[in-house]
């Protein structure tokens, strides 16, 4: 098991896009405070951050704004280095 935060913009896209196992994991973490924004604090196995990712790669493209790309990107760079 892992803690990592996720970012809020890629927590409300899960909360609406996510898989089932996802939106559970969701539901069970831990709402951070950070300036204007927020993250979610969630202890989850490797491969459901992973699955995460995943789910919210549309917040990566060409078409997402560049919140949403960063906030992707920092979640990336998080499960990696958790690696």
């Amino acid at each position: 098991m892992i803690t990592l935060d996720l970012p809020g913009l890629l927590a409300d896209h899960l909360l609406v896009g996510g898989d089932e196992t996802v939106r559970t994991a969701l539901a069970s973490g831990r709402t951070i405070r950070r300036g204007q924004g927020h993250s979610l604090r969630i202890t989850a196995p490797l491969a459901l951050h992973r699955t995460a990712l995943q789910q919210a790669a549309a917040l990566a493209t060409e078409s997402a704004s560049s919140a949403e790309r960063k906030a992707h990107r920092v979640y990336a760079t998080r499960i990696t280095a958790a690696t």
